[in-house]
């Protein structure tokens, strides 16, 4: 994982649909549609917190149970993000 402290990039509105979210970029007029924990995922990343504190955030917002592992999960919606051009 190359960012350790992954950032919104600037320019991307959010928008919820039903169950699931668009993130408009403006720069390149892309959308992409997101599930709730992804769009969670891209709030979170502000530049200011850690994969860990992404994870913390996450175990909390969606009770998952202590001792269950969110990483393998959150470096995938990562990777994502960076490939789509969404995070820095």
């Amino acid at each position: 994982m190359g960012r350790e402290k992954p950032a919104r990039k600037g320019g991307i509105l959010s928008r919820q649909l039903g169950d699931e979210w668009l993130l408009y970029d403006e720069t390149n007029s892309s959308v992409h549609v997101v599930n709730s924990v992804a769009e969670f995922v891209w709030r979170m990343c502000d530049g200011s917190r850690t994969l860990p504190n992404i994870e913390d955030e996450m175990q909390k917002a969606f009770s998952v149970p202590a001792g269950v592992s969110l990483r393998k999960d959150l470096e995938v919606i990562i990777q994502n993000f960076l490939d789509i051009g969404v995070i820095v």
